[in-house]
């Protein structure tokens, strides 16, 4: 027993000791992890995204204003050959006061400077939607979106609560599974000291000793795989939960066939109750919202735009700035109507595809339904099986332990061969573990059900 007690304070020290370790139930990690875990964090970092598009959206609807400010100096103001329209009346004065003959004459062009040496510009201009079919589509997609990304996080919810349970379990059945080894090797460990003693003193034979060599050796090496599968039962816990590796933790609950008893059998299922069909269910509406948005993309659009502001251009700097005097103010109101006319057909091309997307994620939806249903019937089969194993293995362990005490009592009474004592030893592991695995099958399959009947986060 003393080595027993070395080995299990090992295991304690790898996996974290009362004093520096967490205590923790499966609610307490289920908690945990719904806080921590990374997949669930990124599913709420979506919602938050898909709040941002109903605001980009909504944005879409309020007046749109900017204000500017420009200033421009001209080194060289352009110069453009414009007709001669002083020379003719000149000479049409002329020529009504006799002054000159009454002759066809060619007038050419002349260069004109137009503009200032400082030119500035200051105003505001205003667009507001009054009419736009896809606005108002696109805010309801924006909003789906957000229902889409929410069913989303409480999909991933319950597959995070499936995964934590699942290893939560698993390293509770690592746990026992590490006793039961130690406690055979313990057994094997005395057996094998006290027949090699025998044999150095002429009362075993060699056979006996290799016997329980071989058993020893078998043993040591399943107990030093057991204890690394428990510590990696413990990481991928911490893994699911979202909880450093380093971090240590002690289990809480206890592993027993009570456990398999929330569920009954016969429960009802109702898909429509699952995230995934409400997953599907909102993908099919935002492809509506796809449809409907390009068919109002044939209808007008009207927008409306109001502009005011000040000009001036002056010769100087300093008349620029003199703003009582050189400013001059002007506004305007404008209405836009956008008639669409033809696209090439594009519009009607994706609505077509829209409508291939709706028949198909149609059938993904029926054929969610056929395996949901599915899944409600293999998992209540599967629990129904792990019960009937749980029954059986509890009274095979209850018969091993019975043969394994009177092997034992024949053995220190000197009526009993020490290869009994290890057979029916083994013999009792086996059906310890077997116990176990019929335990774990049937808590898994519960999950299992919970999940198809959509309750595993109720």
């Amino acid at each position: 027993m003393r080595r027993l007690l070395t080995i299990l304070l090992s295991v304690f020290w790898l996996t974290g000791t009362a004093q520096e370790s967490i205590g923790m139930s499966l609610d307490d990690c289920i908690k945990y992890a719904i806080e921590h875990n990374e997949q669930l964090e990124i599913a709420r970092l979506e919602n938050d995204i898909s709040e941002t598009q109903i605001k980009e959206t909504l944005a879409g609807g309020f007046p749109e204003i900017d204000g500017s400010i420009e200033g421009t100096r001209n080194f060289s103001i352009q110069v453009t050959p414009i007709p001669d329209f002083i020379s003719p009346s000149v000479y049409q004065v002329l020529v009504d006061e006799n002054l000159v003959n009454d002759e066809q004459r060619e007038f050419g062009t002349f260069p004109a400077a137009f503009g200032t040496d400082w030119n500035g510009k200051a105003g505001l201009s205003v667009s507001q939607l009054i009419f736009d079919g896809s606005f108002f589509v696109g805010l309801q997609a924006a909003r789906t979106v957000k229902e889409l990304s929410k069913k989303k996080e409480i999909q991933e919810k319950v597959d995070v609560i499936e995964n934590v349970s699942k290893a939560y379990y698993l390293v509770l059945v690592s746990v026992k599974n590490l006793e039961f080894v130690a406690r055979n090797f313990a057994t094997v460990d005395t057996l094998y000291n006290e027949t090699s003693a025998l044999y150095e003193n002429g009362f075993a034979e060699k056979i006996d000793v290799s016997r329980l060599k071989i058993q020893h050796n078998n043993l040591k090496v399943s107990l030093k795989n057991n204890t690394e599968l428990l510590i990696t039962s413990y990481n991928l816990l911490k893994f699911q939960m979202g909880m450093p590796l380093s971090e240590r933790i002690t289990l809480t609950d206890e592993l027993t066939d009570e456990l398999i008893s929330s569920v009954q059998t016969d429960q009802e299922g109702d898909y429509t109750i699952r995230p995934e069909y409400g997953v599907l269910q909102t993908n099919k509406n935002l492809i509506a919202l796809n449809i409907k948005n390009f068919r109002s993309q044939y209808i007008p659009n009207l927008y409306a735009d109001y502009k005011f502001g000040w000009n001036s251009g002056t010769d100087t700097f300093a008349e620029l700035t003199d703003f009582n005097d050189q400013w001059f103010k002007y506004s305007n109101l404008g209405l836009t109507l956008s008639i669409p006319i033809f696209d090439g057909f594009a519009k009607r091309a994706n609505i077509q595809r829209n409508k291939i997307q709706m028949d198909q994620i149609q059938l993904n939806i029926d054929q969610f339904e056929n395996n949901a249903n599915r899944e409600v019937i293999e998992a209540r089969i599967k629990l129904e099986n792990a019960k009937r194993s749980i029954e059986a293995q509890k009274e095979n362990v209850a018969l091993a332990q019975e043969v394994y005490n009177v092997t034992r009592i024949k053995y220190q009474e000197g009526v009993g061969s020490n290869f009994e004592v290890v057979e029916t030893n083994t013999d009792l592991k086996e059906s310890q573990t077997n116990y176990l695995n019929a335990v774990y099958e049937g808590i898994t399959s519960q999950i299992e059900l919970k999940k198809a009947l959509g309750i595993l986060n109720k």
